[in-house]
């Protein structure tokens, strides 16, 4: 684990190092960056891995100022450009695919981005899928197990911040990026709970470089209940950028 010193705090980051393609990971609300371990390992050994711990989630510092969205984005960015990454493929589940979005929209080093129900906005993801369908398959004790850890990074926030920090969430709307960007783009989710035309009521316009993956039986939990399908679209991915 390393760490960049912000003005708000220590940024934590993991490395694989090497010369290999550079995959950046970044995690969901409340997760771990280790839950990304299941895909990794699954993931050629040459290609070059890196993991992002976002404010006051795994390793990184707790911040005592607001903060929004765009901000954790700006954290990727300095990630990307201390560590001196040429057109990373960006991985990110929930709240990382939304924050990949920010990232891209502003920063042209990319390659190209693997959305795991990382949502266009939030009022997409309940107009998209049936209740109950969150957890998909997993085991009782993983669940539980994902539920603590989100409850224990909640925990270490000042409330008022953490509200602050969420109200950038419910604001955040990548319709217009999705409209526009050039970069390949593969939407992800799991097919549990779908409703009829999820498609256009997750607001992702039909487009020739957008690629869509529905995961039978399986719910918003991707890296933790179906990593190597998730590593699968990445390896899909890296050959398709010819990274």
């Amino acid at each position: 684990m390393s760490v960049l010193e912000q003005v708000w705090g220590n940024l934590a980051y993991t490395d694989s190092g090497g010369s290999g393609c550079p995959v950046v990971f970044l995690h969901g609300t409340g997760c771990d960056p280790k839950d990304w371990q299941p895909v990794i390992h699954a993931l050629p050994v040459e290609a070059r891995k890196v993991v992002v711990d976002f404010r006051g989630h795994g390793q990184s510092d707790v911040p005592l100022s607001p903060f929004t969205i765009e901000d954790l984005a700006d954290d990727v960015v300095c990630v990307i450009s201390h560590l001196e990454l040429e057109k990373p493929l960006i991985v990110g589940h929930s709240l990382g695919g939304m924050v990949a979005m920010c990232v891209a929209r502003n920063d042209d080093n990319m390659g190209g981005l693997i959305l795991l129900e990382g949502w266009t906005s939030l009022p997409c993801a309940s107009d998209a899928f049936e209740s109950g369908r969150m957890y998909g398959q997993l085991s009782d004790d993983e669940v539980k197990r994902i539920q603590e850890q989100s409850e224990a990074v909640r925990s270490r926030f000042v409330p008022e911040l953490w509200k602050y920090f969420w109200m950038s969430v419910q604001r955040f709307d990548g319709s217009a990026f999705l409209k526009h960007t050039k970069l390949p783009v593969w939407e992800v989710y799991g097919a549990l709970g779908k409703k009829a035309e999820a498609n256009e009521r997750l607001c992702v316009p039909n487009r020739s470089n957008i690629t869509w993956v529905w995961i039978s039986n399986a719910g918003h939990y991707l890296p933790h209940e179906r990593p190597d399908q998730v590593a699968d679209v990445c390896k899909q991915a890296l050959v398709k950028l010819d990274l």
